[in-house]
């Protein structure tokens, strides 16, 4: 299992909601219509897709850790 830690370049996010669509638990987006990562560090893949969708390539994941399974 993987860990993801996420970065947002919010001066570029234009708030299109994708992310938050497709990893609820991982993003939403403000009242100031930019998106905001709930969280640092996750392992859900889901995030990975949520940052390819953003059509302002504002949202970064990078794994920082991968542990075998038991």
């Amino acid at each position: 299992m993987s860990t993801y830690r996420i970065t947002i370049d919010r001066s570029v996010c234009s708030g299109f909601g994708s992310c938050a669509d497709l990893a609820p638990q991982a993003f939403a987006v403000g009242a100031d219509g930019i998106a905001t990562a709930l969280v640092v560090e996750t392992d859900d893949p889901a995030v990975l897709d949520a940052a390819a969708s953003c059509p302002m390539a504002a949202i970064t994941v990078e794994e920082v850790g991968k542990q075998e399974a038991a």
